[in-house]
Parts: structure tokens; sequence; C-alpha cells
């Protein structure tokens, strides 16, 4: 028998050996930052879901008006300017598309009928005119250039939201002088 202070000496298996406290610490730093990169990254993934509810109202918006066109000759003008909002001011709050019926222009509203299922957070404008008018300035900084004068009827529609409720709001701008969307502060 083996006097207790005698015994073998304990050897090391180099395939047991742990982690040292800094290679621990720099995975975990390196954990943090790809969390930081994730949020930053989901929240404007978010914000861009908010302006794909907007483009998709705005597309359906210029077909109600293409058909109401090919049905008059002439375009429907939902507003008095580019900040008559439908279905209400923006103000970073949800709100249903229909049942607006204190809107100063519901009726119009109405004719174009266009829908929304879900709720929205941004207000939507349409003015409309003859040929020869002037299209309203937008509240854009840059302002897209229209043609002057206008030799054919025509819409311009602007849609503004404020997620946040900052007072910084997004918008979106299209007419029908071209099929595009003017988009600024889109991550708002």
């Amino acid at each position: 028998m083996c006097a207790p202070h005698l015994r073998p000496p304990r050897t090391r298996l180099a395939g047991t050996r742990g982690f040292t406290l800094v290679e621990l610490l720099t995975v975990v730093a390196m954990i943090g930052v790809l969390a930081a990169l994730a949020v930053v990254g989901f929240k404007k993934y978010m914000n861009s879901t908010r302006t794909a509810d907007a483009r998709a109202i705005i597309g359906a918006i210029r077909i109600a008006e293409e058909s109401y066109r090919a049905e008059t000759l002439t375009y429907r003008s939902c507003g008095d300017s580019l900040t008559d909002w439908y279905p209400a001011t923006p103000n970073g709050k949800k709100r249903t598309w229909s049942g607006w019926t204190s809107h100063s222009r519901y009726d119009d509203w109405r004719i174009l009928n266009v829908t929304s299922d879900s709720p929205t957070t941004f207000g939507f404008s349409v003015v409309a005119g003859a040929p020869g008018a002037k299209p309203p300035s937008t509240s854009t900084s840059l302002k897209p250039a229209w043609p002057d004068p206008t030799s054919e009827p025509w819409y311009v529609i602007q849609a503004a939201g404020d997620a946040d409720g900052d007072s910084t709001f997004a918008y979106l701008v299209s007419s029908s002088f071209n099929g595009e969307v003017y988009v600024e502060n889109d991550t708002e």
C-alpha cells in the first residue's frame, strides 16, 4: 500500500484543457457585437415594412385613379392640398382605413374605392388637376420636377408617416407623370 504522500503525480491530458478568461471574454464581446448588429438590422426591417404598406396603398390609389380616368377622362382629387391627410393626420398611431366619415373629402375617397385591410400609421393625400393647372409642391426636401405647363390631366399622391411620434416624417410621393414612388426618410 502506498503512503498518501507518495502518490504518482497527476498528468494533464492535452485535450481536456479549459478556456482562458481572455478567450471567454473575446467570445462574449463578439456575441455582443453581433447582437447589436442584429437589433439595428431588425429595426430597419420593421421600418421598411411600414413603408412597404404605404407603397401598397399608393399602388392601390394609382390603380383607382387610372380606373376613374378611364370612365370620366379626369382624375379624382381627394383633398384640397397635399396635407389634407386621410384617414387622419399622421401621429405615430395606427388607424384603420375605413370609417373616417368626418374627413372633409370622405365621399371622394369612397368614390375612388381605395381600401386597406391593415391599419396604417401613414396619412395619404391626393390632389388632381386639369391640363394646364400647376401641380402642388410636395412636403419633401427634394422637389420632384413636374411638367410646366401640364398637357394632360394629372394627380399627385403624397403619404406621410411618423412611426415613433418625434415629428420627423417619412414621405412617399407619386404622380401620374411617372410610375415611380419617391421616398424620403424611409427608415423614420
